[in-house]
């Protein structure tokens, strides 16, 4: 029986999300998020107290935060609830954190748009990759199919041209283009993905014997 505590939180983003890598490349995310429960009254809807959430999550699903979350945006996030206890001078506190599985926008706020990312397959794991294009070229040997036959009104190839070499086209040697360059590759989004701390953990952050590592936490951590 499993005694993790699940939650759905219907929130707003408090900083922008932090994206930063382990020693072995894992990518790690973390966040601020404010959610203010609401309750009726005989004068109509109120705000509850704020309650504040440090959320976490690892992976892709870290990268994807990273890309798609700013500072004020309307989220639904499902994750696993903890507290953690860290110190400050001679003061103790505890922080709600959130270990992410899945969320997004939400979208009772808005609309968003969805973009699937594809890897690129490596060309030296695809046996195929240096084949050429069956569809697209054939052998001086092969017999023509009737649909492509010339008719008897098309010029015909003497022997001697047969015998030279197709005209190629000169190949674009231009890069393509990295998978969401117009927005990863700005300035204004690698400032946001940049680690706050000015460098990259060694390690897992994680809670050691109920302190944690408050170089993780951020400013309104107190609030």
């Amino acid at each position: 029986m499993s005694r993790q505590l699940d939650l759905v939180v219907q929130g707003v983003l408090g900083t922008n999300p932090a994206v930063t890598r382990t020693a072995g490349g894992r990518a790690y995310c973390y966040f601020r998020l404010a959610t203010s429960p609401s309750f009726r009254t005989a004068a109509g809807w109120r705000d509850g107290q704020t309650i504040w959430f440090t959320a976490k999550a690892w992976g892709a699903l870290a990268e994807n935060l990273g890309r798609s979350l700013h500072k004020g945006d309307p989220v639904v996030l499902v994750g696993r609830f903890t507290q953690e206890s860290w110190s400050k001078g001679s003061d103790d506190y505890l922080t709600n954190v959130l270990t992410v599985s899945c969320g997004g926008h939400d979208l009772t706020r808005g609309e968003s748009r969805f973009m699937r990312i594809i890897h690129k397959a490596d060309p030296a794991d695809n046996g195929d990759a240096g084949a050429p294009d069956a569809a697209a070229t054939t052998s001086s040997g092969s017999a023509q199919t009737a649909g492509s036959a010339p008719s008897p009104d098309e010029p015909t190839q003497s022997s001697s041209d047969q015998c030279l070499p197709p005209a190629t086209a000169p190949l674009d040697t231009t890069p393509a283009a990295e998978p969401f360059a117009d927005h990863s590759t700005s300035p204004q989004h690698q400032e946001e993905l940049r680690d706050p701390r000015g460098d990259e953990p060694a390690s897992e952050p994680q809670a050691v014997d109920g302190q944690f590592d408050t170089d993780y936490l951020l400013a309104d951590e107190e609030d």
